[in-house]
């Protein structure tokens, strides 16, 4: 396994020159990319041409994002000190397997759906299709992100509110602000016309000011500063939040331009499974969302690497431990290496999971769960894919992979082994509710996973739009295409 294929230094003045052009050219395409998308659309949903005003106010709020995020990469990449950041962490720039290959699975996931939107919508329509399928794109990606950041807060609330209480404040004031918009979206039609139309057109980027907005000014009166943002960088993902914020910012793209939700997600989301396995490999390649120990005769098996194991491409030491090495490192309980049950406190035979995988520098051998799941989307997107032939109403495709995804990641948390993904016991706990949280043991059966608590709401939403889709259908009058030939 590579968690890091490459990691670019920046400690010579030759290599920081280098940074500091790229970054100057990063803020000249923000400031470029402004000027050239300002404008906006009139009542119809026309494009309008931008003013002379209009493009130099897009391109300096544009110009000012990229200065924001130049500055950010330089405090990472060198040790240089950055006004308002301080000194920088040194840290580089990595190259990571899991980065590549998410990045791989985005862009086949949107070229594949491109290709799909040309085919389905006839003539210069397919063409729109295609090229707002590209530009969904973007809204998509963002939407994912912070999505599957903001539930990963969620479901580790107790630790957040103790170690960084700016972004869990943050992340409540954005579900906030989302269901103010939501439901102004929703009762559109209580609103003035031209208000209805502003909140359509701008909800996204308002979001989206609320979130950076909100970060930076909590970590400022939470004594915190500007560092206090670069610490909110870190931290994990939840695909199941990601999958919802990118929903989110579907739906919202289709109001917007006027395409019906339901055709494109009958379209868009076989290409999500496509995505997602490659997605899965990255996952394998840094070691995260691992699986329980198995034991020694079991068919599939992996070990993950500590710091002082893993290479990278040109197999230099990357010093980067896989994330399932760095969990159990720490992990306190107890297991029989030769059956692979783990228990809670010392038993014969057993030894300390932290103690043994130090010793050995890698993992007992788990179960490759990332694996697991990456087949299981390939065969979904072909399945899914097969079966667009034969679709009777919109959404059909859609409610199919709902339900075929709740049960191919139900099946797979059956083998997970990481805790830090979270369960029932442990949200509740983070909550307070330690009377309720011992009715349901951490080592109990019935103490699903919060992915799985969401498995069983989309199944049943899955459950939902086949039923309806098929209701609404059989509700149709029926043609007698016999008299119309006899007529």
């Amino acid at each position: 396994m590579l968690p890091v294929l490459y990691k670019f230094r920046f400690d010579t003045d030759g290599s920081r020159v280098l940074l500091f052009v790229f970054a100057l050219a990063l803020v000249a395409y923000s400031a470029w990319s402004g000027w050239r998308n300002a404008g906006g659309v009139d009542e119809k949903g026309q494009p309008l041409d931008a003013t002379p005003a209009q493009r130099r106010d897009r391109a300096l709020m544009y110009g000012v994002l990229g200065v924001v995020l130049a500055a950010f990469g330089i405090f990472y990449a060198t040790d240089l000190v950055v006004p308002m950041l301080g000194k920088g962490k040194n840290e580089g720039v990595p190259l990571h397997t899991y980065g590549i290959l998410l990045g791989a699975g985005f862009l086949s996931a949107v070229t594949v759906a491109a290709f799909l939107a040309r085919r389905e919508w006839p003539g210069e329509l397919g063409l729109k299709r295609r090229d707002q399928i590209m530009d969904l794109a973007f809204s998509v990606f963002v939407g994912g992100i912070v999505g599957s950041r903001e539930l990963f807060v969620l479901v580790n609330w107790k630790d957040y509110i103790a170690r960084k209480p700016a972004e869990a404040y943050s992340t409540v004031i954005d579900l906030i602000v989302l269901a103010v918009l939501g439901l102004a979206i929703a009762f559109r039609s209580k609103l003035s016309k031209q208000l209805a139309n502003k909140v359509v057109e701008n909800a996204g980027l308002w979001f989206l000011y609320v979130l950076g907005g909100g970060r930076v000014v909590l970590s400022l009166l939470m004594g915190s500063g500007f560092t206090g943002v670069t610490d909110m960088l870190g931290g994990g993902l939840v695909f199941y939040g990601g999958l919802i914020g990118a929903a989110l910012a579907s739906v919202w793209y289709c109001i917007r331009n006027d395409i019906q939700f339901m055709r494109l997600a009958d379209l868009a989301i076989p290409t999500v499974s496509l995505g997602q396995a490659f997605g899965r490999l990255g996952c394998f390649s840094a070691g995260c969302c691992w699986g329980k120990t198995a034991s020694p005769d079991a068919p599939f098996q992996v070990h993950f690497p500590g710091a002082h194991s893993t290479k990278t491409l040109v197999g230099t030491t990357s010093d980067t431990a896989s994330l399932a090495w760095s969990s159990m490192a720490d992990d306190t309980r107890y297991v029989v290496e030769k059956t692979g049950e783990v228990f809670q406190q010392m038993v014969p035979d057993a030894v300390q999971i932290s103690q043994w995988v130090r010793e050995h520098d890698h993992t007992l051998g788990l179960h490759p769960t990332q694996l697991y799941e990456s087949f299981g989307q390939m065969v979904m997107f072909a399945l899914l894919l097969t079966a667009r032939r034969w679709r009777k109403f919109h959404g059909q495709i859609f409610g199919l992979w709902l339900m075929g995804y709740a049960i191919l990641r139900t099946s797979v948390e059956l083998f997970r082994g990481d805790r830090e993904r979270g369960t029932l016991n442990g949200l509740l706990k983070s909550n307070g509710l330690d009377a309720l949280a011992s009715v349901v043991p951490d080592t109990a059966w019935y103490n699903i996973s919060i992915s799985q608590f969401i498995s069983l709401v989309m199944f049943s939403l899955g459950a939902f739009i086949l039923v309806s889709g098929l209701r609404s259908r059989a509700a149709q009058p029926k043609v007698d295409l016999a008299a119309l030939t006899a007529a």
